[in-house]
């Protein structure tokens, strides 16, 4: 078959086909009514949602933490600031653990009595009163305070509740009442209001409550380089969210000066005790001292002794220069004669200044270096290397001598050194012992007198401090609340029910194609074989459809087998007296309706068409015409009628005949393959211009393959919404094998339009052609005539 045949054209143009953009757009505005059904009761259960949700607003508040001036170290400060006074810098993260410690927030929670909450109970939520309370609960007595516990109160009017657990019980305002808990009573704040809900009042040990309320702070740094915190708290009441964050500056700055005057008040008792213990000691020298004076009748002594004295310490630094120089001396002499040491660097003169000294441990280094670079790339047994260490030797025993030299000098002046010493020594000890005792007495008088002051300033300094001291944190604006909640988040939540409404029939259209295994869309076929399609036929309401051709017939089913037929005469152009084999791959795709419209499509064009009803085991022609009492084809192979007597020719439809299929034989495919087949086609061909086979489905018996060898072309029929896409698989290999001749397709029951349009979304005739139908056979495949409101509906979607 060449490129340009009629044929290989149809298959070229069936391949371009393709799903467009406004098809796919299509595709889901079918579904408009679902998507609108799922959206509206997504926004529905989103709304009932939010209706019955605890709305929580967010506080804030913004704080500046003001670090110390005292806190920046100068490196000037005296020993007792660094001691006692000395306060580190402002650490921000250390500042913001302490704003979330439970323990800051105890202090909150004890001033605003937040351990205590109050609840209203009603149908579908709970809410919290604070502000706006008309009962207060006080506790007289607790038999347990480290756990927390709940009571219940339904009230009955303004005069009388009830408590739940005691036996429904009912009590005043005011009353004294012995719960499980403890004592406790209930008090009306506004008698002129009667409450009308029911009551919960939980109570909670304050920490366990300041770590609840402590655990939703959020503090974070506004900026780096900034000292301003910013405190935020979602609190079901905004003024309770304001209340705590307000009284958390509050309690912070309380926190802070507490700390800085329990540091002062510590130094101001240390330092008044070192005061009284310096009064008592200075009063005691001051008095040994005047007893002293007056006792040896002493005015000033000091002058002689003060300059021996220091004769003997400048004495005594000579001297011990002196020594110094000696055991250096001794220290490198030790380390050069060290024979475990001939090969190492000679320490630095450490002090020793004689230049000939520094020379020779100078060239001594060169030297060792020297040898250690040689070492790397020279055997020890070089000349090289033993040169290095004659000359080593040399200086080794130069750099003794020289030490010895030193040596001998510094010797003698150390010698002179001490006997100066001793003698100034012993003009010290003949200082009288009265002299000494009385600068011992003025030294601790002095060291007293000058600690005192000091402690005196101090003390001062400490008073004025504690009188000064302010808080480290401001609030830069007051707290405040947010105006609309944090949670729930309206537009957010009707936003995703809005995407979740779109999303659920989004996802039951791909299920619904994913999971649908039926022959759809001609893209379907296209996939699956290259088959040419000679027509479509499409599907309609009426439960007619055996026969609907007719000679004025010019509806859109009759013009679709109008162009099937011209569709199929490329396949028969150069035979006479055609046969066409009408057969499919299951039972109920429409192929006895195909076989009889397109003889009627052949009869109306004037050519005498005969159908074979070769499907020996339905006869469903004979059932749908009445020629059930016929004889037919099955009589005649046993021989009760000659060929000549099975055509029988329809009166409503001239030129088209029909050969009943006979009754029902035990042997279908052996009857098939008897020689007067053949002689029947032979008489027919000679009778009639084309001969048309309904024959059994392909996928069931072999009728059809036996069938086959009279055939000039074979037209498979598959139906829209009932052909599984796995058939067009077999059909397929039926095409590729060649083994039917002329294997062409043609698509029953063809819906143009709607959710299962078989050209695809939005597509579907518009000739302008009405049904009229004028045949009334009852073949009992399509759908009813009428159908209820919600069959219609639901055909939209499950088509």
């Amino acid at each position: 078959m060449s490129e340009n045949s009629p044929i290989a054209l149809l298959k070229q143009d069936d391949k371009k086909f393709k799903l467009s953009p406004k098809e796919l757009i299509y595709k889901y505005l079918l579904f408009l009514p679902l998507f609108v059904v799922s959206i509206g009761i997504s926004l529905a259960v989103a709304h009932f949602y939010l209706r019955y949700q605890i709305p929580y607003y967010s506080s804030g508040i913004s704080v500046l933490i003001n670090e110390d001036r005292s806190a920046r170290g100068t490196g000037n400060g005296d020993a007792l600031d660094q001691i006692v006074l000395f306060k580190p810098k402002t650490n921000l993260p250390n500042e913001i653990e302490i704003l979330k410690s439970a323990t800051l927030m105890e202090k909150v929670v004890r001033s605003l009595n937040l351990n205590t909450q109050y609840w209203i109970e009603g149908n579908f939520k709970r809410t919290e009163t604070y502000d706006n309370r008309i009962f207060g609960y006080e506790s007289i007595s607790q038999k347990d305070t480290n756990s927390g516990y709940r009571v219940v109160l339904q009230f009955k009017d303004k005069n009388h509740f009830e408590v739940e657990g005691l036996n429904n019980q009912l009590f005043s305002p005011g009353q004294v009442i012995h719960g499980n808990q403890g004592d406790f009573k209930i008090n009306l704040f506004n008698e002129g209001i009667i409450p009308e809900y029911k009551y919960i009042v939980q109570w909670q040990p304050p920490f366990q409550a300041a770590g609840g309320i402590a655990g939703g702070l959020s503090i974070r740094l506004l900026n780096p380089q900034t000292n301003i915190l910013r405190i935020d708290l979602t609190t079901e009441i905004p003024q309770k969210g304001i209340d705590i964050l307000n009284g958390l500056v509050k309690a912070y700055n309380n926190s802070t000066i507490e700390n800085k005057n329990r540091v002062i008040d510590n130094t101001v008792r240390f330092i008044d005790n070192r005061l009284e213990l310096l009064t008592s000691d200075l009063s005691k020298v001051e008095q040994g001292l005047q007893d002293f004076r007056q006792k040896n009748e002493i005015i000033d002594i000091q002058t002689q002794g003060q300059s021996q004295y220091e004769d003997l310490k400048g004495t005594e630094e000579k001297l011990n220069d002196q020594e110094v120089q000696l055991r250096l001396i001794d220290m490198i002499n030790d380390y050069v004669k060290n024979p475990s040491k001939r090969y190492s660097l000679v320490p630095s003169s450490l002090g020793i200044t004689d230049p000939t000294l520094q020379g020779l441990i100078t060239a001594y280094n060169q030297y060792q270096a020297e040898r250690e670079d040689k070492l790397k790339t020279m055997p020890v047994a070089n000349p090289a290397i033993q040169l290095l260490e004659s000359q080593l030797d040399n200086v080794r025993t130069n750099i003794l001598e020289s030490l010895s030299n030193l040596r001998r000098p510094i010797e003698a002046l150390r010698r002179n050194l001490l006997a100066e010493y001793n003698g100034l020594r012993s003009q010290v000890r003949s200082v009288p012992s009265k002299e000494r005792e009385l600068l011992e007495i003025a030294r601790q008088q002095g060291i007293k007198e000058k600690l005192y002051l000091f402690l005196l300033q101090k003390r001062e300094e400490s008073a004025i401090s504690m009188a000064s001291s302010t808080a480290n944190a401001s609030s830069i604006d007051p707290a405040s609340s947010s105006g609309a909640p944090v949670s729930p988040d309206r537009s957010g939540t009707m936003r995703t029910a809005f995407i979740i409404g779109v999303l659920i029939p989004l996802g039951f259209i791909y299920l619904r194609d994913l999971l649908n295994d039926k022959v759809t869309s001609r893209t379907d076929i296209l996939k699956a074989t290259e088959m040419p399609i000679i027509g479509e036929i499409a599907h309609h309401k009426m439960a007619d459809r055996e026969l609907v051709i007719g000679a004025k017939d010019r509806s859109v089913i009759s013009e679709q087998f109008r162009m099937s037929r011209t569709n199929l005469q490329y396949f028969i152009i150069d035979k006479k007296n055609p046969v066409l084999l009408v057969t499919s791959s299951m039972a109920g795709e429409g192929k006895t309706f195909t076989s009889m419209n397109l003889g009627a499509v052949w009869a109306v064009a004037n050519k005498k068409t005969v159908i074979l009803e070769l499907d020996l085991r339905k006869p469903k022609i004979s059932r749908a015409l009445g020629l059930l009492d016929k004889k037919g084809i099955s009589n005649y192979i046993v021989g009760d009628v000659q060929k000549e007597e099975l055509p029988v020719e329809l009166g409503s439809a001239p030129n088209l005949y029909i050969v009943p299929a006979g009754p029902v034989p035990p042997n279908p495919s052996e009857l098939l393959l008897d020689e007067k087949i053949e002689e029947l086609f032979n008489y027919l061909k000679e009778t009639f211009d084309i001969i048309i086979i309904d024959s059994a489905p392909v996928g069931l018996v072999s009728d059809a393959k036996v069938l086959s060898r009279y055939a000039d072309a074979t037209v498979f029929v598959v139906r829209q919404r009932y052909t599984p896409r796995k058939r067009l698989e077999n059909i397929n290999d039926i095409y590729v094998g060649k083994t039917f001749p002329g294997v062409n397709l043609l698509v029953n029951d063809v819906k143009m339009s709607g959710a299962s349009s078989y050209y695809g979304y939005g597509y579907g005739y518009g000739y302008g052609y009405g049904y009229n139908y004028n045949m009334s056979y009852n073949y009992g495949y399509s759908e009813t005539a009428k159908k209820s409101l919600w069959q219609k509906i639901t055909g939209i979607f499950f088509k």
